[in-house]
């Protein structure tokens, strides 16, 4: 009787290991959280790409490893961080822009990400692009914020 108890004990002990070991994994998938709180001047010749429809710029000042924003109409911005949401962890994980494309790829995973919504177009990630407010201001600057 003694080890009818004890084996189906150990049964259950490992069953409840095994069903709480997932939900302890470290979600690699985490991009760290940074205050953004950005003015760009979009006179500058920096930014005038941003002066079309569907064209997209880098901001390497802000963020955890810069940001790209698109104008996708004439009055709304997005903006991005550059930081792959597949394993963000990984120094040279992050997007670059497809030239004259309205997507972005990270060269260390190959995932694929819409510059219109930050959505996963092919991955291995699976979460979206994290996503900065924006709002155009009437002296021609673009705030960035969180």
């Amino acid at each position: 009787m003694k080890n009818y108890v004890k084996g189906h004990l150990c049964w259950v002990i490992l069953l409840g290991l095994l069903t709480i070991s997932p939900s302890c994994k470290k979600n690699k998938d985490q991009v760290p959280n940074v205050a953004v709180d950005e003015y760009i001047n979009l006179n500058l010749p920096d930014y005038i790409n941003l002066n079309a429809i569907n064209n997209w710029v880098y901001y390497n000042y802000a963020g955890n490893k810069g940001i790209i924003i698109i104008r996708t109409s004439p009055t709304e911005f997005n903006a991005y961080e550059r930081t792959c949401t597949y394993d963000p962890s990984v120094s040279s994980a992050y997007v670059k822009g497809i030239p004259n494309d309205i997507f972005c790829v990270d060269s260390t995973c190959g995932s694929k990400f819409s510059l219109i919504d930050g959505s996963v177009i092919t991955g291995p990630a699976s979460v979206p692009l994290l996503k900065y407010r924006t709002q155009l201001l009437s002296n021609n600057f673009l705030h960035i914020y969180n």
